[in-house]
């Protein structure tokens, strides 16, 4: 250390001492060398992945979709929700739909909504949502439009004190 000379380095021992390289980051680069292709770049949601629902509320249609299909599938209603042979799927009678909807109501307990489950189901067995809904019993009427009644207030709003 003291007294000793230091070993005098050639260039390129020092070069890599001192990290210089060859090919400087600013100078001898390669960056614009590289060819393009020439397309804009597009930064929009494919349309496949666009979906008019918001991701929690498909999450939550999705699980309840499957836990129906679940019951169905396994129960004695199963064979309504078949296409015959020509592919044609049968559709829903009102005492149908009553037992499917009692059903579903037995059996998912107080884990959703009477109007979720209206929902999913109507879509499960294809039928239009105004079908369904004339299709229930007045018991079952009355159970979804007070339970749309204590969330979105729709009796007070419309002025009905008594529906059936």
């Amino acid at each position: 250390m003291w007294g000793k000379k230091k070993k005098k380095l050639t260039k390129a021992e020092d070069d890599k001492k001192s990290g210089y390289q060859e090919k400087d980051k600013i100078f001898n680069n390669t960056y614009g060398e590289q060819d393009l292709s020439g397309q804009k770049i597009n930064f929009t949601v494919s349309s496949s992945w666009v979906d008019s629902m918001d991701p929690d509320d498909k999450q939550h249609y999705d699980s309840l979709f499957e836990r129906i299909d679940g019951l169905i599938k396994g129960s004695e209603f199963e064979h309504l929700n078949e296409a015959t042979p020509d592919g044609i799927i049968k559709k829903l009678n009102k005492v149908q739909i009553n037992k499917v909807f009692f059903y579903i109501i037995e059996n998912t307990g107080s884990d959703y909504t009477r109007i979720d489950l209206f929902s999913v189901l109507s879509d499960y067995f294809d039928v239009f949502p105004n079908k369904f809904y004339n299709s229930l019993s007045n018991k079952f009427k009355d159970e979804l439009i007070k339970e749309l009644d204590a969330k979105y207030n729709i009796l007070e709003k419309r002025k009905i004190r008594k529906l059936f």
